[in-house]
């Protein structure tokens, strides 16, 4: 079993601003439409939608990709499961074109406050 993990901190300030200037453009080019429901129920939304993208670039840096190979932000996918625990899903044509075998498992850590949000994900590959 090989074992990767990433890591990423996103300013919310910073992500926010971002969002303001670039409004609806910026948010459906990083977000599915999913996560983008989820934060807007938020009272602080945007420190929910730093979260998922600090997980999103966590997520990339565990599957080894560089900017230049190209996979989308919204390729990657942060849900909630029953138990509120979030989980990260990769599309299928991703996963096939990055090369995640059948039965990787990711495991997803996510956290907020008012200033930064963090996001570990740690790649288990059989």
């Amino acid at each position: 079993m090989q074992i990767r993990q990433g890591v990423d901190i996103v300013s919310v300030e910073r992500l926010e601003q971002v969002a303001k200037r670039h409004g609806e453009r910026f948010l459906n080019r990083i977000f599915t439409a999913e996560e983008r429901s989820y934060c807007e129920t938020k009272r602080y939304k945007y420190e929910h939608y730093a979260a998922r993208f600090a997980a999103k670039e966590a997520m990339m840096k565990a599957m080894e990709i560089r900017r230049k190979d190209r996979l989308r932000f919204r390729e990657i996918e942060v849900r909630r499961r029953a138990t509120g625990k979030p989980e990260i899903s990769v599309s299928p044509e991703s996963s096939k074109r990055f090369g995640l075998p059948k039965g990787a498992r990711v495991e997803l850590s996510m956290a907020h406050e008012r200033e930064f949000a963090v996001s570990f994900v740690v790649l288990l590959l059989p």
